[in-house]
């Protein structure tokens, strides 16, 4: 069973796409996001591997904010390319309407 997760990660990271192209919206972005950022704040709290102990769902979610974000850093300058910056800046931002991609990759960017 752990051997899905690297290949979950292979596989999201390794499909090429543009974020203003793929077939996505906001709230799964925003949600992704989230996990991504819980999934780190656990580790970071207990000190040891604590993404071993998410769910495959909350790895794939997690996983999806991880490529995007990737994604738009190489087709992008940003000014900040840590992105656990970049996830919990569009966590921050979750609330906010009207919800666009674009506007919260390039938020999150630094743009």
């Amino acid at each position: 069973m752990n051997y899905l997760y690297p290949l979950c990660a292979l596989t999201l990271f390794s499909l090429p796409f543009q974020a203003s192209q793929a077939n996505t919206d906001a709230a799964r972005l925003i949600d992704g996001c989230r996990e991504l950022v819980s999934i780190y704040n656990k580790r970071d709290e207990l000190r040891f591997a604590a993404a071993q102990f998410a769910s495959l769902s909350e790895a794939m979610r997690a996983g999806y904010c991880r490529g995007v974000l990737d994604e738009y850093q190489r087709k992008n300058t940003c000014n900040t390319n840590d992105w656990r910056e970049q996830a919990n800046t569009i966590v921050s931002h979750a609330f906010e309407q009207p919800q666009d991609v674009d506007t919260l990759l390039a938020t999150a960017c630094g743009r």
